[in-house]
C-alpha cells in the first residue's frame, strides 16, 4: 500500500513540475486559470482512484487505478513538452529583442 501511495506523490510532483514550467513559460497572464483547470483535469482522477483503492480493498485487479496511472503519465509528458517547448521559444524571443538595437 505505501507503494501506491509513493507511486501516486512522484506522479502528482511530476505532473507539478510540468504545470510549474508551463506557468514560467507563459507568465502571469489570464491563462494562469486555465493552467489550474487543467492541473486538476490531469491530477483528478488519479487522487480520485488512489483513495477508492485505499477505502475498499477489491479481491481482483482494480483496472480504472492503472487506467488513472497511465492517463497522469502520458499527460505529464505531454505537458513537460509542451513546457519545455514554449520556455525555449521564450528564451529565445527574449535573447533575440535584447540584441536588436
Amino acid at each position: 500500500m505505501s507503494n501506491l501511495i509513493t507511486m501516486a506523490i512522484v506522479s502528482e510532483a511530476f505532473l507539478l513540475l510540468s504545470f510549474f514550467i508551463l506557468y514560467l513559460s507563459i507568465g502571469k497572464s489570464r491563462k494562469n486559470i486555465f493552467l489550474a483547470a487543467l492541473l486538476i483535469i490531469g491530477g483528478g482522477p488519479l487522487l480520485y482512484f488512489v483513495i477508492d483503492d485505499m477505502n475498499s480493498n477489491y479481491a481482483d485487479a482494480n483496472i480504472g487505478l492503472g487506467l488513472a496511472f497511465m492517463f497522469t503519465w502520458v499527460y505529464s509528458v505531454v505537458a513537460f513538452i509542451i513546457a519545455i517547448i514554449l520556455l525555449l521559444v521564450k528564451k529565445k524571443r527574449d535573447h533575440d529583442s535584447s540584441k536588436e538595437p
